[in-house]
């Protein structure tokens, strides 16, 4: 709810509490991650990222997100490479084609509303 409404520092709490209660629960990593992303903790982001991509190697979206967790970071080849990963993943996902042109001004792309993500 907390993530919803855009408050992402409560949101991030709120998911490091339910995920010490149950680690394996990839939504809990995977909406902490994108809550970290969207208040500037790009790198605890990417952690959890691969985290979620660790138990669910076909994850678009978080190959997606983690992209642009790393071109925030300036680490351009590898934001590239998750990019072209989320999009063979997914190739019927018009959402999930970036302009690279455009994409320097782009700070994230939300492709769903926390809590709708699906594995």
């Amino acid at each position: 709810a907390c993530a919803n409404r855009g408050r992402h520092h409560d949101a991030v709490q709120a998911y490091s509490e339910a995920i010490s209660l149950a680690p394996e629960m990839t939504p809990y990593v995977h909406e902490r991650a994108k809550s970290l992303q969207l208040i500037g903790r790009c790198q605890e982001a990417i952690v959890d990222f691969t985290r979620v991509l660790k138990m669910h190697n076909k994850n678009a979206h978080a190959y997606f997100r983690r992209a642009f967790a790393y071109k925030a970071l300036g680490l351009f080849e590898q934001s590239a490479q998750d990019f072209e990963t989320a999009k063979a993943i997914a190739p019927d996902n018009p959402l999930l084609v970036v302009n690279y042109f455009q994409l320097h001004s782009t700070h994230v792309i939300e492709l769903c509303k926390a809590g709708q993500e699906v594995y």
